[in-house]
């Protein structure tokens, strides 16, 4: 159950198709996501900390509290041992923080999805910011971005940070963490942390900052333009890089899985969805497409794996790669006669 969406766990999202998550264990509603909404379905429990008490001992442990809520069945449960110096956050409490925040910097934004993990121990709130729930376009296209609240009742911080990622379930909250971020804000569970809490929304502001960097590099990438013979010169590139830091010298050329994976990705960028093969933009979503849903994810993999591959797997770290090498501009690099060079002794 790698989504750690257990049976007192309750996982909430707007109605409609954007909203649709990958694993469908979750409650659509039909109205905004509202602090009293969020209380009646049940994903702000309060968490307290009590006595503990171990074995048949009738005194309770020194300095030491026991985590405990409970959930919607009625049931006390027990989260996480911490020190008398642990200071809740609790999940109303993040449910302000996120409302109070955006209010201060005017953005629009929309909760795109909201509920709790591992048995109670996680919450997590993902926000869609700015017009149309969140959407942005870059060339034509159109991206999501986020900004996720995350609080933990079993040792971690409260996190909240930007990610192209919406929070799902505990595979999207991990991939969420990954790459870089604008927006990084961690609180950990000591001292005044309703002051600490109040100081989030002066780092929101710079959440646009973010997308406006990462439309400028999409802009640059769709300005550069290319042939179909340079894109497989470049997409090689990448995959001799690749080897290079591997410790791989490719004396004899591409393996055959290497050679169909820049084919694969080639062709894409020339035929594949929306794309021409005229710009380093083309290979970008050439890439992107076959990390997605084509066979950079495997020829026989279900539709589901797939899915999981793109989002959370081996995939998304090669687009990430990817997207990196060419916004860099390593693919103008001294690679260039080393992949003429390793492609043709594979033609």
């Amino acid at each position: 159950m790698s989504h750690q969406i257990t049976e007192i766990d309750t996982v909430l999202r707007p109605a409609g198709s954007n909203y649709r998550t990958w694993h469908g264990i979750d409650t659509e509603i039909h109205e905004p996501i509202t602090l009293p909404v969020a209380r009646q379905h049940g994903v702000l429990p309060v968490v307290n900390k009590q006595a503990l008490y171990v074995g048949d001992r009738d005194e309770p442990v020194e300095n030491f509290k026991a985590l405990t809520a409970v959930d919607k069945n009625g049931a006390k449960q027990t989260l996480d041992v911490v020190s008398d110096r642990y200071s809740i956050i609790q999940n109303e409490q993040v449910f302000r923080t996120m409302s109070e925040s955006f209010k201060g910097t005017g953005l629009e934004y929309t909760l795109s999805c909201i509920g709790t993990l591992g048995g109670l121990k996680k919450f997590f709130i993902s926000v869609a910011v700015g017009d149309d729930n969140g959407g942005f376009m870059v060339n034509d296209d159109k991206f999501y971005g986020n900004v996720n609240f995350v609080t933990s009742h079993d040792g971690g911080s409260f996190h909240a940070h930007d990610s192209l990622t919406r929070i799902v379930c505990a595979n999207t909250l991990r991939s969420s963490m990954n790459g870089k971020k604008n927006v990084d804000f961690k609180i950990r569970h000591k001292g005044d942390t309703a002051a600490k809490c109040a100081d989030l929304s002066r780092y929101l502001s710079g959440v646009f900052t973010a997308r406006e960097v990462f439309t400028e590099n999409m802009g640059k990438l769709a300005d550069q333009k290319v042939g179909g013979d340079d894109i497989r010169q470049i997409v090689g590139g990448f995959f001799v890089r690749e080897a290079f830091k591997r410790g791989e010298k490719l004396e004899t050329g591409f393996k055959t899985r290497s050679l169909n994976m820049i084919d694969g990705i080639t062709d894409l960028a020339i035929s594949g969805r929306g794309n021409s093969g005229q710009s380093l933009y083309d290979a970008l979503n050439g890439a992107t497409e076959f990390w997605t849903s084509g066979d950079g994810v495997g020829r026989t993999a279900s539709a589901g794996k797939k899915a999981y591959s793109s989002e959370f797997g081996n995939a998304a770290a090669s687009k990430e790669r990817f997207s990196d090498y060419l916004v860099g501009g390593e693919f103008e690099s001294g690679l260039q006669e080393d992949t003429k060079r390793i492609l043709a002794l594979t033609a």
